[in-house]
């Protein structure tokens, strides 16, 4: 291979103008693939909102990342037109001396203008995954052509383009102007590129390697994100992701699929402990092994309707990385309690102590609790799966007349989660100025209680917090000595820094007279790793250092007790609409917490490819799919001291069973949607 490109080089040198031409048309096609990133990032979406809420965060790492991948795919063809050189060498070829013959040229010239096509292609589809992002918030997929191949939505993107609240139309001029403005480029390049027995060449070789090294330090290692790396991903690694990562697993054949669906369904009612609800696909034909639809007796009882006449509030508090581990009330081993407001209000609610998150990081953890499924255990679902069609209760709420508003002191767009709370919300709230959570909870007191409460309707008000996030160093005040102490001491500043917001929004509030009317619940996304079983990376497993959560109910009519049910965040959508007195038909996995049935199941999948299933008094955690790494606890070993993996085979084997067959059903309902 280096030979091949040694030999090109060499041919380059001798005057082989077409190939010196590669370089040209990377250089023109980068300068287009930026303007395109500078109309995606800096432009609204169709609806009227930013696409980003900082655009500065990102552009810079999508310029860099256009040039790498542009510089790769110029190494590739500059490989393939030096083995085809070396191939068509000789008195027709390249000489000994070095001098390019005829059909050396040719070569050449084929290579180039299968180069330019390549870039033609990649630049339509660059603009197509961007109007998708636009639209959908997702990247153009196999999986989204599949959803959307009906020709009746290409007549519908029409009707989206003639209303884009950006700038109408301006998608067909893009398409009508993008192609002539690349070969312009090319053609000024051209006039001011002159090549002299090789040196402008090395020129660009040189300067083009040392930006490349720069680009990768710059996105890999100075400034990192990986969700706004997903977020910008090329077209060229969505399509080799489509067509050859591991991720793409074989669908369900009809009869896995009906099996699993049997399976799932009849632990879900051995669970639910009722027969209140029953299974049905929405529609005849439909393979939707998650729908289940509520009794005429459910809907009409008179719980459901006490708690519809009420008209309740939510106040949903997600907690940024609030570990069980270091909050009070549920590890009294911690040592001044980082979290006393917390554990004050906890000992007037209803608690649930063996909580854990369904997803990880925030955004498995949020849409899980939304979702009532948990996150999907190969796909970057907040962005691979944004064009799914997934209700929460929060649109269940919102369909009822109750005005729902997400607020969050984190930018939603930086990891696609505002793309699904537009879905579902009525409003979302977010602003650059606003993200200490000091200034964050300023800002939703005085929206909640001079806005929302006044605005004669019954509100769900969720809070997203940011503080109490990695590195914890963010809480505001934070001296120079705490900055610097080790991170299993520096959360439990962070911690009790939320903790205080937390407080000061509670107690500007809990006078209101509509506050009697109102559920708290306080939770969190997802724990962290601190080194507990080894692990310190938020990918190193699924204990419980981060799937272990806080998570209480505070309103009328909660009695104040300690429940030890094992529950995950997949049960708090069906929990919320019971509050809510609401039986409606859904797709939650999850069951209702409040029902007085001391069954529980956890469930939920993590980043890095583990997977967890607490289910009989046992919590299983495995490397998933392939399971070659097995944990099993038992599920009141909440700090997992004692591990029991290998002493009960016939248990690990049966939750074994049961994560496979929970995951496979709830991957493939995320994908299909309803």
């Amino acid at each position: 291979m280096m030979k091949s490109i040694a030999y090109l080089l060499k041919a380059v040198g001798k005057g082989l103008a077409p190939l010196q031409n590669l370089v040209l048309i990377s250089l023109a096609a980068w300068f287009t693939h930026i303007l395109l990133r500078v109309m995606l990032l800096f432009r609204s979406n169709p609806y009227g909102f930013p696409f980003v809420s900082k655009p500065d965060w990102f552009i810079f790492h999508a310029v860099c990342i256009d040039f790498m991948w542009i510089a790769n795919a110029l190494v590739v063809f500059l490989i393939l037109g030096g083995i085809a050189l070396r191939i068509a060498g000789g008195s027709k070829g390249i000489g000994s001396n070095g001098a390019v013959g005829t059909k050396g040229k040719t070569v050449a010239k084929v290579t180039t203008v299968l180069y330019a096509v390549f870039h033609t292609v990649i630049l339509l589809l660059t603009l197509l995954d961007n109007e998708t992002q636009r639209f959908l918030g997702g990247h153009l997929t196999f999986g989204l052509v599949d959803t959307y191949k009906d020709t009746s939505s290409i007549i519908v993107f029409y009707d989206y383009v003639a209303n884009d609240l950006s700038v109408p139309y301006l998608q067909f001029v893009v398409l009508a102007l993008m192609l002539p403005l690349t070969y312009g480029i090319y053609k000024l390049l051209c006039r001011w590129y002159r090549p002299t027995e090789g040196f402008y060449i090395k020129k660009s070789v040189i300067a083009m390697l040392v930006f490349y090294i720069a680009s990768y330090s710059y996105v890999y290692f100075i400034w990192t994100g990986s969700s706004r790396m997903d977020k910008l991903r090329p077209v060229v690694s969505l399509i080799y992701n489509d067509l050859f990562a591991a991720k793409r697993a074989p669908g369900l054949s009809e009869a896995d699929l009906s099996a699993y669906k049997t399976a799932y369904q009849n632990l879900w009612q051995q669970v639910e402990g009722d027969s209140n609800w029953t299974f049905s696909d929405a529609k005849e034909g439909n393979a939707l092994p998650l729908y289940r639809v509520p009794s005429t007796e459910l809907v009409n009882s008179e719980k459901l309707a006490a708690q519809r006449e009420m008209k309740p509030n939510f106040i949903l508090v997600l907690m940024e990385s609030q570990r069980g581990l270091n909050t009070g009330y549920m590890n009294p081993q911690i040592q001044p309690s980082p979290t006393p407001f917390m554990d004050s209000l906890a000992a007037h609610s209803h608690v649930w102590m063996r909580m854990h998150t369904s997803g990880v990081p925030t955004t498995g953890g949020v849409l899980s609790t939304h979702i009532g499924i948990p996150h999907h255990s190969r796909l970057q679902q907040a962005t691979d799966l944004a064009h799914v069609t997934l209700p929460s209760f929060v649109s269940v709420l919102t369909e009822n007349g109750y005005s729902t508003h997400y607020m969050s002191a984190a930018d939603p767009a930086w990891d696609n989660l505002g793309v699904w709370m537009a879905k579902w919300y009525t409003a979302q709230h977010y602003n650059r100025n606003r993200e200490d959570d000091s200034t964050f909870m300023d800002n939703a007191i005085e929206y909640v209680r001079d806005t929302l409460a006044k605005e004669g309707k019954p509100f769900l008000a969720t809070l997203m917090t940011r503080s109490n996030h990695y590195p914890f160093n963010f809480a505001a005040g934070m001296t120079d000595e705490e900055k610097n102490r080790p991170l299993q001491e520096r959360i439990n500043v962070t911690m009790g820094y939320a903790d205080r917001q937390l407080a000061r929004f509670i107690r500007a509030v809990e006078n209101e007279e509509w506050y009697k009317n109102t559920y708290v619940i306080i939770m969190a996304d997802h724990g962290f790793p601190l080194g507990e079983n080894g692990v310190s990376t938020m990918s190193g497993g699924g204990f419980s250092n981060i799937s272990w959560i806080p998570f209480f109910i505070h309103g009328k009519g909660l009695d104040a007790v300690r429940d030890t049910t094992t529950a995950a965040q997949i049960d708090i959508a069906p929990t919320v609409l019971e509050l809510a007195g609401l039986a409606v038909p859904n797709i939650f996995m999850g069951h209702n917490l409040l029902r007085g049935d001391s069954a529980g199941l956890s469930l939920g999948a993590y980043s890095g490819g583990y997977a967890a299933i607490g289910l009989n008094g046992y919590r299983l955690i495995a490397k998933f799919p392939a399971k070659q790494e097995t944990h099993l606890f038992a599920d009141d070993d909440l700090r997992q001291e004692n591990e029991l993996t290998g002493k009960l085979s016939e248990v690990e084997s049966r939750l074994s069973g049961y994560l496979d067959t929970l995951l496979k059903i709830s991957d493939y309902s995320l994908e299909h949607g309803l």
